[in-house]
């Protein structure tokens, strides 16, 4: 997957979101749902960009096969530089349970880059999956102190 802006060949996080958007809307337009990205368009995903589409892919299919005449809706803050959290809210989450399980392959890719998953289930019909993952660290140039 191929998206990037101008600025240093960053992969745009709003980008990716997009195209994942595109790709899985028939099965939200069968399940009579909607999918609102919400990421602001100046973030990048940082290192890890396969793993990070990945998890958010996986996140993305997970809500959307569960979901039921609701308005799914995915957004993204950065914290102090290093952390970047994505949020996906499912307003009426036909099964929380079945989310939970589907999701058991993408917490180990999650993990792999120093991730996790949360699950929070607001109200009855409210689920709420924030991935939190570090960014910024692979991408400094190291001076190596031996050769």
């Amino acid at each position: 997957m191929e998206i990037t802006n101008n600025i240093a060949g960053k992969t745009v996080l709003q980008n990716v979101v997009d195209k994942l958007i595109h790709t899985l809307s028939p099965v939200a337009i069968r399940n009579n749902s909607s999918i609102v990205n919400d990421i602001p368009s100046k973030l990048d995903i940082g290192a890890d960009e396969n793993t990070v589409i990945s998890v958010i892919s996986g996140l993305l299919r997970s809500v959307i096969n569960n979901a039921r005449e609701s308005c799914i809706r995915i957004s993204a803050k950065e914290m102090y530089g290093k952390i970047v959290t994505v949020m996906v809210k499912d307003s009426n989450s036909f099964n929380t349970y079945a989310v939970a399980c589907s999701l058991q392959d993408v917490v180990p890719l999650a993990e792999k880059i120093g991730g996790h998953l949360d699950i929070t289930n607001e109200r009855k019909k409210v689920t709420t999956i924030a991935f939190r993952f570090p960014i910024g660290q692979q991408q400094q140039n190291t001076v190596p102190l031996f050769e």
